[in-house]
């Protein structure tokens, strides 16, 4: 749970500072601190069971750790300095004293073995996530140590975490550089991310009738050979879905709410705002982009598209 008031940062927000966040960008949290936008995904059946599941899962590692275990059952939100965090529990060591608990749910022995490298390290968001709440502490005091719980498929594992000081120190720099930026009002630019394509749509409506020219672009050969990729995915649809996603946001993050952007060799893009009526989802509107791609537009040899066109 992030911070109501927007004083700190949580420890799942963190992550985005770094990059590292599938849920949230930087550019996406300084929108939220700055103009309040609402960045919270919705939920999904994961994420409800994980939570249903997140007192067995203390109650089991109390047994198997052989440790005491304080859940944080009203979700009570801890600050210090800049920072924050909703942990899950603290674990209490009579060597070590007072620790960071965190649980995690794996459902697929897929996403074991690619996020989580088959329990040999854990993802980058996760690492930060529990060094904050470390950090974080009581309030007063840093934690010394901490301990992932992860359930993954019916298996308890577990990953005890030492303090990582250059990462604590990278982390109370970036806060403060945040928090600078969220003073001065600086927002900056979309980062082209898939994960903020909804912000967009509300951040950019559409303005008919406008439009953005990229053909004097310091990167316009780039660019409108992306262009021509995210039309080569759209036909492939099926398989490239991810890649037009990616380059679909890339574009209409550096289109902002121009309806037309023009690129090199007669390549095009239009936007087009698109309402969905309610009826068993909510109502929304977002912003579709449809690329226009002449047949005899000329063609970078080492690009991409063309190596693939080509079969390499």
């Amino acid at each position: 749970m992030p911070d109501p008031t927007r004083a700190t940062l949580s420890a799942t927000q963190t992550p985005a500072l770094f990059g590292a966040s599938p849920y949230l960008t930087r550019w996406m949290l300084l929108r939220h601190f700055i103009h309040g936008d609402p960045i919270d995904g919705p939920e999904h059946n994961r994420m409800d069971w994980g939570k249903r599941m997140q007192p067995l899962l203390l109650a089991q590692a109390a047994e198997d750790l052989h440790l005491e275990v304080r859940p944080n059952a009203d979700n009570t939100y801890v600050r210090r300095g800049l920072l924050g965090c909703t942990r899950d529990a603290e674990i209490i060591c009579p060597d070590r004293g007072p620790g960071s608990l965190e649980t995690k749910c794996v459902f697929s022995y897929d996403v074991w073995m690619q996020a989580w490298n088959s329990g040999k390290s854990l993802p980058k968001q996760n690492e930060i996530q529990l060094q904050q709440q470390m950090m974080v502490g009581d309030g007063k005091q840093a934690h010394g140590w901490g301990v992932i719980a992860v359930w993954l498929c019916g298996e308890m594992k577990y990953f005890e975490r030492k303090p990582i000081p250059e990462l604590w120190e990278a982390i109370e720099l970036e806060a403060e550089k945040f928090f600078g930026d969220v003073e001065a009002k600086r927002e900056g630019e979309p980062f082209g991310d898939p994960v903020e394509a909804p912000l967009l749509a509300k951040v950019f409506p559409l303005k008919v009738g406008t439009l953005v020219d990229f053909r004097t672009h310091p990167q316009a050969r780039e660019l409108a050979e992306q262009v021509r990729l995210m039309d080569y995915h759209a036909s492939e649809r099926k398989a490239h879905a991810k890649g037009e996603d990616g380059i679909k946001a890339k574009i209409k993050a550096m289109m902002g709410d121009a309806e037309e952007a023009a690129f090199l060799y007669g390549i095009k893009v239009r936007a087009k705002q698109v309402s969905r009526a309610s009826y068993t989802v909510k109502p929304t509107t977002f912003t579709t982009l449809d690329a226009y791609v002449p047949d005899d537009a000329q063609m970078i040899e080492d690009s991409p598209i063309a190596s693939i066109l080509a079969g390499g």
